[in-house]
């Protein structure tokens, strides 16, 4: 047990002074995460998409219908509006800090009471694709409802604007203006609604909660780091071979298996250290119950040394280091790309997304992503943790044969 712990101190210290090499390989998934989480971040949503300038220089009771339809419902989560002079929208909108500039001019009232041409003004901002095209859409809509009312209800809109110039109008003028209003409506509503379908409204069972979508990014982040903590450490067996420490190795076979044994404790330390970190600012910035970090860790950390084991073998397969380091740094990003590190599973289609947990870092990745948005801690089934020592066990054990079939004497 001495020699193990001998390899496992040695590599350690020859580790922590490659400080840059565990930098980088922190660095990075650090970097690639936090730009994937603030570009999926939606943040509170308080806030409309796009904003409407309205200069009424009507200032009449449906000029204030046309600003009023802007601010109906769904349209205010979209469009924010806001009441300007002609001259103040006119420079934010040549600024392109607004969607669309609309002016309602002077008259506008009378026009349409008339039934006579009025221009609307709207000015869109060229920057901006789909809001200014639903200002112009909607605009022209109320135009045509306007036209439409104009055409069905035009004596009575006349009569209306006639009682208004009364001092004191009697409740016989007023009553009979709205019993020809309700009975038009009256005649209108069939053609305008039929009723050709009983609707019924069954309002389904209520979803459980949908984790954020920056958190699902955070089991890939996570396996992306011990990614490249494992294909860096791995190649660590051709620097042992050439400094000569495995030639002295081979005549004292029964130290191979201490060696292997020794470098994967090594290894899964630093696995330990880089994945606890990246999983600390995960669970600091999503708000994850704590309760689940140490199952967490610990899953990561025998899964990154059972990673280690199987790229340090492949290393070891291959004729020369550059051989050996090409293979693995390509091997590394289909894994990558395929186990959730770019792409959450969640995100990946049916079929893609089965592939990818039958990889490696899919399968450590999904089971890691059960634990994170689950409602308990420890949820690694029994058969989830065979495999993960499976994996580690045999890697382990190919290399120790790799180690005695010739790789230490050449």
């Amino acid at each position: 047990m001495g020699f193990l712990f001998a390899t496992f101190r040695k590599d350690i210290a020859r580790w922590r002074q490659d400080y840059v090499a565990v930098l980088i390989w922190l660095g990075i998934p650090l970097m690639l995460g936090g730009l994937i989480t603030a570009m999926t971040d939606g943040g509170d949503d308080s806030g409309p998409m796009g904003s409407l300038l309205i200069a009424d220089l009507d200032d009449t009771l449906l000029s204030g219908f046309v600003a009023g339809a802007f601010s109906q419902d769904e349209l205010s989560d979209l469009i924010g509006v806001k009441l300007v002079s002609p001259e103040e929208g006119a420079l934010i909108i040549e600024a392109g800090d607004a969607s669309a500039f609309l002016t309602i001019p002077a008259g506008f009232q009378d026009a349409l009471i008339n039934n006579t041409p009025a221009t609307l003004e709207l000015k869109t901002n060229p920057s901006q694709t789909i809001l200014p095209g639903i200002n112009e859409d909607i605009t022209g809509v109320l135009l045509d409802a306007g036209f439409y009312l104009q055409a069905a209800f035009s004596d009575e809109i006349a009569r209306i604007t006639e009682s208004t110039e009364l001092t004191d109008p009697s409740d016989i003028v007023v009553s009979g203006i709205a019993v020809e209003i309700q009975n038009k409506i009256e005649l209108l509503a069939p053609m305008l609604s039929p009723p050709l379908l009983d609707l019924e409204i069954v309002e389904p069972p209520p979803a459980e909660p949908r984790p954020d979508y920056g958190l699902l990014f955070l089991p890939g982040v996570v396996l992306m780091a011990l990614m490249f903590t494992s294909q860096g450490l791995s190649a660590d067996y051709w620097a042992e071979r050439e400094s000569g420490t495995l030639r002295r190795l081979v005549s004292t076979p029964g130290l191979l298996h201490r060696f292997v044994v020794g470098k994967a404790l090594a290894a899964g330390v630093l696995m330990l250290i880089i994945g606890g970190i990246t999983l600390l600012l995960g669970f600091a910035y999503h708000e994850i119950q704590w309760n689940k970090f140490l199952p967490s860790l610990v899953w990561i950390g025998f899964s990154g040394v059972g990673l280690f084991a199987w790229f340090s073998a492949l290393q070891m397969l291959l004729p020369n280091p550059k051989a050996a380091n090409l293979l693995t740094t390509i091997l590394v990003f289909p894994l990558l790309m395929m186990g959730g590190s770019f792409f959450p599973m969640e995100a990946l289609p049916d079929w893609l997304a089965a592939i990818g947990r039958l990889s490696p870092n899919g399968f450590v990745v999904d089971r890691l992503s059960g634990e994170l948005t689950s409602a308990s801690a420890w949820t690694f089934t029994a058969a989830s943790w065979g495999i993960v020592a499976a994996m580690t066990l045999s890697g382990l054990l190919l290399c120790s044969w790799r180690l005695q079939s010739g790789f230490a004497r050449k």
